[in-house]
């Protein structure tokens, strides 16, 4: 077991010195200084102004701010990291717009007025109607139904039926 550990290790502390030897420093004076130069009044109004370094800065910044005591940290600074936090930015970004119900339902009828206008117009193409709307073919539906005891229970063909029979769907 020694045996397969001791090269996984090898390799391991290899990666970790080359990669260990090429990481430049985060924090260089320039950023130190940028971090300061971003001011935290209505900081979730410019967020989107930012650039993911200045946000990042602002964010760094106000970690270092609330390892301190919080109760000595300013109403900007609460509300900063609030919206650090919590804002509706990142993956809290809505999904939905503004006015997305009326967009939603103005496609909704859009898709009804086009289905409707596709539908008569097929309707239009269709020519005659089939056999099997005419008022012969329906009568010897319900003979065929009595004949053959179709829906004896409540149905065409049970004792006492005085619905309309299959003679309802013709337009004649």
């Amino acid at each position: 077991m020694n045996r397969l550990v001791r090269p996984a290790l090898r390799i391991t502390q290899r990666r970790c010195a080359s990669t260990s030897s090429r990481v430049a420093p985060t924090t260089t004076p320039s950023s130190v200084a940028a971090a300061e130069d971003i001011p935290l009044a209505n900081l979730s109004l410019r967020w989107k102004t930012l650039t993911s370094q200045q946000k990042e800065t602002v964010t760094k910044q106000l970690e270092q701010v609330q390892m301190g005591d919080w109760k000595a940290m300013t109403l900007e600074q609460k509300k900063a990291a609030y919206w650090v936090a919590f804002g509706p930015h990142g993956a809290r970004t809505p999904l939905t717009g503004p006015n997305h119900a009326l967009k939603v339902l103005g496609g909704t009828l859009a898709m009804l007025a086009v289905s409707g206008a596709l539908y008569q117009w097929m309707r239009t193409l269709g020519g005659e109607d089939p056999i099997t709307k005419t008022k012969a073919w329906q009568k010897a539906s319900e003979e065929y139904a009595r004949e053959n005891k179709i829906n004896p229970i409540s149905g065409i063909s049970s004792e006492g039926y005085k619905g309309p029979g299959f003679e309802h769907l013709s337009k004649d």
